[in-house]
């Protein structure tokens, strides 16, 4: 009952809020259509009377000002603009006729500000009001004819068009909203002019509590109200109107029923609710029955349950049944069963007293001593195993004993220190620029330190499966897999490269591939600042692996972010093709072939189903000049995006 009432009470202040946003676009669409089509109508009436004016002989008329001749222009104009009438004036803001009324006086009409404008040489329009009850669109143009300083304005001719029932329709058709125009009279009181409700006594009132709720503001002033017509609430905007002077002469309102917006809420509040008691009624009855009929059983599985978290694994469930009881109830009799063979597992391997072994190619030694798994280097971490070994050093998983978890520990041979005086210096390097870097696709790297002789670096231990071991099983791997890993790989390289730190040694070996699926950047152990460090750079030292290195790095050139994309390429080549980009027995054999000028076999020939857009990225990688290769890690990532969006 209680997620009933609950459910109803977010269902009506879901709709609630839904509806009101509803009404306020509609009333914001309507409102908007109202402007477009006042705007249309006075822009097509200004073209009418603009292009009116232009006809030489009303010229002459008007500059003749013969009473009965500038009378008949006046009804031919209104007819010709569409006006609902016209009137002309003289160069001194006299009337000479006016199209509705042929006994209008001759009197000026200096004080309108529309006249004003049009004899001053502009094209004016504003609003304008008839009778307190007509609102009209009213424009006025000049009456311009050649002189011999260039144009003289003799009169202007102004055309004004009634707001009528018909824009109001045009409204009401295209949004569903009613909209109601009027008009201010003397007393600034609303009077209503045209209206899709009707021009009733309600409708009258409406209006004067709507523009009641709100000041006339400088320029056109919008507000939303709320109000009442005969006994159903509305909610609408406001709009004023202004004459050409700036004065307010009226407005419109739109309006929209807020029982027609939560209509569609209400019936479904009121089916959630009978269906919401009927599930409670039905559910009740089924309750009731089951209860009676599963409460011995689930009293029997969780006392056995009790039992095995106190490690007590032989409870006996007896309880037999194919329905979803009796599923959970071998559920649990085959998970106890498993502890308990676990448990004698577990006993029989304590019993038993273990050996470890380490292969001789990959251990090192500290101070003539070898480091084999069983070791404490450094008072704190316990070697449990060799994970692999290179030319600098081996790696280790090591328990760290102070904070009680697994690392790797890399080690220098002392041996490379004696051969490469800068290789210590190489390593502190390492760990400074890889404290810098925090991502879930690095490895972080913890600590350096030294024992008996022996410098180690202590990292974070990643399990999972080297990309070099994926591709030397499969050689080719499937083309979700290649986006995934170079997608992920460049998301890392960019974290990096926006510390200014490069890699320089980007290959399937330094990549390793989780269970999950989450890629880790390894060894940033011949990392270097872009600035890079003469000192600790040896002419003529090549740092990194000759097979995934860019040309300029081969060649001991200048070093930016984008060798690490050539090397991307490399490997995204090599995941593609199952083999390199370019094949030679040696590193001299490979700057030979890149100093030729040799070429790179697109992997689409080589794999005519890898993707096109994937292939071209890749040719881009691997270009011999850095400056036609794609710019950052970060760019890098978005074309790879884009590449398998295409596919």
């Amino acid at each position: 009952m209680v997620a009933l009432a609950a459910t109803l009470v977010v269902v009506t202040f879901v709709s609630t809020r839904t509806a009101d946003a509803a009404s306020a676009q509609a009333l914001d669409r309507a409102a908007h259509l109202v402007t477009v089509l006042l705007d249309g109508r006075e822009q097509s009436l200004a073209r009418a009377a603009a292009v009116f004016v232009q006809n030489p002989i009303f010229r002459s008329l008007v500059i003749g000002e013969h009473a009965d001749d500038v009378r008949d222009q006046a009804l031919e104009g209104a007819e010709r603009t569409g006006a609902t009438w016209a009137q002309i004036v003289n160069a001194r803001a006299e009337r000479l006729a006016k199209s509705d009324d042929p006994t209008a006086p001759r009197v000026s009409l200096a004080a309108s500000a529309l006249i004003a404008r049009a004899l001053g040489g502009e094209v004016a329009t504003g609003f304008g009001a008839s009778a307190d009850s007509t609102l009209l669109q009213v424009v006025a143009v000049p009456i311009v004819v050649p002189s011999t300083n260039g144009e003289q304005t003799i009169g202007a001719f102004m055309a004004a068009q009634m707001i009528d029932s018909l824009l109001a329709a045009k409204v009401k058709e295209a949004t569903a909203t009613d909209v109601v125009f009027y008009v201010s009279d003397t007393s600034l009181a609303p009077r209503v002019s045209v209206s899709t409700l009707g021009a009733s006594p309600s409708v009258q009132a409406l209006v004067v509590r709507a523009t009641g709720q709100q000041s006339p503001q400088p320029g056109d002033s919008v507000a939303r109200f709320d109000v009442e017509l005969n006994g159903a609430e509305f909610v609408g905007r406001s709009v004023v109107v202004r004459s050409a002077g700036g004065d307010p002469l009226g407005g419109f309102l739109a309006l929209r029923a807020r029982d027609a917006e939560l209509a569609p809420f209400i019936s479904l509040r009121r089916w959630i609710f009978l269906a919401g008691f009927l599930s409670l009624v039905l559910g009740a009855g089924i309750a009731y029955l089951v209860a009676r009929s599963i409460a011995g059983p689930v009293l029997d599985i969780a006392a056995a349950t009790r039992r095995a978290a106190d490690g007590d694994y032989d409870a006996d469930i007896s309880f037999e049944s194919t329905d979803e009881i009796g599923q959970l109830a071998t559920a649990v009799r085959t998970m106890l069963a498993d502890l308990r063979e676990k448990r004698a597992l577990v006993e029989l391997l304590q019993s038993t007293p273990s050996a470890t072994t380490a292969r001789a190619d990959t251990l090192t030694r500290t101070g003539g001593t070898a480091i084999e798994p069983g070791n404490v280097i450094a008072n704190r971490y316990e070697i449990r195993s060799a994970l692999g070994s290179g030319g600098a050093g081996v790696v280790f998983m090591a328990f760290d004993r102070e904070l009680s978890e697994v690392v790797a520990l890399k080690t220098l041979h002392p041996e490379t220190i004696e051969r490469d005086p800068t290789a210590l210096e190489r390593l502190k390097s390492e760990i400074r620029l890889a404290r810098r870097i925090a991502h879930r696709g690095v490895v972080r790297t913890f600590d350096l330190g030294e024992s008996d002789g022996t410098y180690f670096l202590t990292m974070e231990y990643v399990a999972g499966t080297p990309l070099s071991d994926l591709l030397a099983r499969d050689g080719r791997l499937p083309v979700p897999a290649i986006f995934s890993i170079a997608r992920q790989l460049a998301r890392a390289l960019e974290v990096a490269h926006e510390q200014g730190i490069i890699h320089r040694d980007i290959k399937p070996q330094n990549i390793m591939v989780q269970p999950d699926g989450t890629l880790k950047v390894m060894d940033f152990g011949i990392a270097r600042l872009t600035t890079r460090v003469s000192a600790m750079t040896q002419v003529g030292m090549i740092v990194g692996t000759p097979a995934y290195m860019a040309p300029e790095q081969l060649l001991d050139g200048d070093v930016d972010a984008r060798a690490d994309l050539y090397s991307c390429g490399a490997v995204i080549y090599e995941c593609i093709t199952g083999r390199l980009p370019h094949d030679a027995s040696n590193p001299v054999a490979l700057i030979g072939r890149l100093m030729t000028g040799a070429t790179v076999t697109p992997p689409r020939e080589v794999v005519p189903t890898v993707p096109r857009a994937l292939s071209a990225l890749v040719m881009r990688l691997l270009s011999l000049d850095p400056a036609t290769r794609t710019a950052s890690a970060s760019a890098l990532h978005d074309e790879l995006l884009a590449a398998e969006a295409e596919r």
